[in-house]
């Protein structure tokens, strides 16, 4: 074993951060097939299981049903640049939201007719124009880009109407009394009525669908907050001759990572011991992500996302259409129902949960200056991170072949393969009960939402990561290269 004898070895009871993970993927790992696919394709390799894009749809569409509630499911585009994900949520009844103009082309090329595309975020002329040329619904993020939008609008000579949405941002939260977490996006919620106003100088180049607003929270509280603040908006509109029906929550749905609850409590509880000082740290130079003592009282917050959520993705949804309005005493689902209004949702994350991983090849293990042992492995951190965030989750570590488990399993680091100290994959520990070798493989679990190529890069001419879709048959497994993924459609009877 190449790591001197003065490794650390974990002694007290072991952390431990298991992934949930999809049946199906289960089995495909089990094959030992990804040896041969790293060899051929490199490492880090992205593998994608599209066909599990179709049960998550479902999920979110049985909520709806719950709810007796008419809607659209939009994949947020973002969280993923594969091909085979639009493809084959193209074939689903599901719609897609994209945020550049490159996107839109993308959803066009991937079978989306232009009647299921939304466009969201900031938008320059280039994006807005192809939107117009194709009258794709149009949410506003602001009271200038509108200006824009109808001055491009006229010089285009549309001569559809185009469908918009307002994006709202600075909703007030009347029940907790504090105005909600700040945006940069959106039209203020006090200046909607210019927005209106506008609008309706305009009505032979537009038709107001409704409102939007996508919040930076977790919470189904403000979420469910905004919505209700959004319905006041429906009656506004209504005052300048609009007739709107459509309310667009947005995303962040969350995603339940960790398969046991009372691990990630165990384990968020030890860094907040750790960073007291009360117990040894556990993260790479005893980074506490945010938490910090003061005077033997534990300050700031735990700066990660919650990798363990018992109401998560559909979950997450139906906890806010239960939200009880304070104006009107009824649930929310039961006021859009009743007034007629769809509802429109966004997630991108949640959509993809359990439908890709990320498997990377170790390199080699060696010992740190201060004795904790890296697994350094030939992939970057920038290949399976969000925005520089960690993932609390322990990765799988396949091995060629059996290897001799230890009694007291050994604390590890991942390593990436750039020449930069902070080149970290992970910087929390992960314990082993036996240490991997040259060539065996590490397998990052559920990162097909945001993880395997938001922020992927050619530093130091490392080549992003190939992307692979899978798809089950039987018993056994194929395989293509992402762009050349195409859907299997089952051929319908017609009835004669």
């Amino acid at each position: 074993m190449p790591v001197e004898t003065s490794a650390k070895i974990a002694k007290e009871s072991s952390l431990k951060l298991t992934a949930r993970l999809h049946d199906e993927i289960a089995s495909f790992l089990s094959t030992k097939k990804i040896f041969e696919l790293v060899n051929a394709l490199g490492s880090p390799l992205n593998v994608l299981f599209p066909t599990l894009l179709d049960e998550n749809v479902a999920s979110f569409r049985k909520i709806f049903e719950k709810h007796g509630l008419s809607g659209r499911i939009y994949f947020a585009h973002k969280a993923n640049r594969s091909d085979a994900i639009p493809r084959q949520l193209a074939t689903t009844a599901s719609y897609i939201d994209v945020s550049s103009v490159n996107e839109l082309r993308h959803a066009l090329g991937s079978g989306f007719e232009a009647s299921r595309i939304q466009a969201t975020g900031p938008k320059n002329s280039e994006f807005m124009h192809l939107c117009l040329q194709h009258n794709i619904v149009i949410a506003v993020d602001s009271l200038q880009e509108l200006d824009t939008l109808i001055d491009l609008a006229y010089r285009a000579g549309t001569t559809k109407k185009t469908r918009v949405l307002l994006r709202v941002s600075g909703f007030k939260n009347r029940q907790a009394k504090h105005q909600g977490k700040a945006s940069r996006f959106g039209i203020r919620f006090d200046r909607v009525d210019e927005a209106l106003t506008t609008l309706s100088a305009h009505g032979d180049k537009f038709s107001l669908l409704g409102f939007s607003f996508h919040l930076d929270t977790v919470s189904a509280l403000e979420k469910a907050v905004a919505l209700e603040s959004c319905l006041q908006l429906v009656e506004n509109a209504i005052e300048f001759d609009f007739n709107p029906s459509v309310i667009n929550i947005g995303g962040g749905f969350k995603v339940n990572y960790i398969e046991n609850g009372n691990d990630w409590s165990e384990y968020t509880s030890a860094m907040r011991e750790a960073a007291l000082g009360s117990r040894p740290p556990f993260t790479w130079q005893g980074s506490t992500f945010g938490l910090y003592p003061d005077k033997g009282v534990l300050r700031g917050s735990f700066n990660t996302y919650s990798f363990y959520d018992s109401s998560a993705g559909p979950a997450f949804m139906d906890e806010i259409l239960c939200h009880q309005c304070e104006s009107t005493g009824t649930s929310i689902a039961n006021f859009l129902r009743e007034n007629g209004i769809e509802l429109w949702i966004e997630p991108g994350r949640a959509l993809l949960d359990q439908v890709g991983i990320t498997i990377a090849k170790v390199n080699s293990l060696k010992e740190s200056s201060t004795g904790d042992v890296l697994v350094c492995l030939n992939m970057k951190r920038q290949d399976i991170c969000f925005i520089d965030q960690e993932i609390f989750l322990d990765p799988i570590v396949v091995y060629q072949e059996d290897r001799f488990s230890v009694e007291d399993e050994i604390g590890v680091y991942f390593a990436g393969n750039l020449c930069l100290e902070s080149d970290l994959v992970t910087r929390h520990e992960t314990k082993l009960s036996s240490l991997p070798e040259p060539g065996d493989l590490v397998v990052f679990v559920n990162t097909a939402g945001y993880f395997m190529d938001f922020s992927a890069s050619e530093a130091i001419m490392h080549p992003i990561a190939k992307k692979i879709a899978v798809e089950r048959n039987g018993d056994c497994f194929s395989w293509c290269l992402d762009e050349n993924y195409y859907p299997r459609l089952e051929r319908k009877s017609v009835s004669k």
